[in-house]
């Protein structure tokens, strides 16, 4: 019956059909954008987590590096190596395994303070110097103490970040080592 309605060819009816097919046209030119409009709407508040065993991994784009602290605990480290991994850290994550950790890399030592900003868990936050060698440890930090921020004592050049309790469990302290090596990164 629509087809039959549309292609009538009485010359008063082709105004109306012009006007149809117009119509139609337009309809359907809206469904389509009411719909790529939902769908990039919802796209865009995915948050890209890839699940682990035990937790989430970060996006695709942070690389990862093995880290060997106190000659023993080797930690698949995530790298914060640019301004934007590293403003975000953890706080990309709902939580880390306990063999995970992720490092921050710095260009020039100086006396780097974090905060817990966003943060879901707590941590262990280690600094280190250039020789890799741990010049402060600070335990158990709560999500909870944002907007605090917690500084070395001395400086540092690179941190890293454990899940809360780890620095105990495993025993490092001040003056411990921590192995690795970004060559691989480039």
């Amino acid at each position: 019956m629509l087809r039959s309605f549309i292609l009538q060819e009485r010359p008063e009816d082709r105004r109306r059909n012009r006007l149809v097919i117009l119509g139609f046209i337009a309809f359907v030119f809206i469904i389509s954008y009411i719909i790529y409009g939902s769908v990039a709407y919802g796209l865009s508040k995915i948050t890209m987590y890839y699940p682990g065993d035990d937790g989430y991994t970060p996006p695709v784009r942070l690389r990862t590096i093995e880290v060997v602290c106190a000659d023993k605990n080797i930690f698949k480290t995530y790298v914060a190596n640019n301004e934007s991994d590293r403003e975000k850290g953890l706080s990309i994550l709902k939580k880390i395994n306990s063999d995970e950790s992720m490092i921050f890399i710095f260009d020039t030592p100086m006396r780097y303070a974090f905060w817990m900003k966003d943060m879901k868990f707590p941590i262990d936050i280690v600094w280190l110097d250039e020789n890799k060698k741990i010049v402060d440890i600070k335990s158990d930090v709560s999500p909870r103490t944002y907007p605090e921020a917690f500084a070395p004592d001395s400086e540092s050049l690179y941190v890293m970040e454990f899940k809360a309790g780890t620095s105990k469990k495993i025993n490092i302290k001040i003056g411990d080592i921590c192995n690795f090596d970004f060559s691989i990164l480039k």
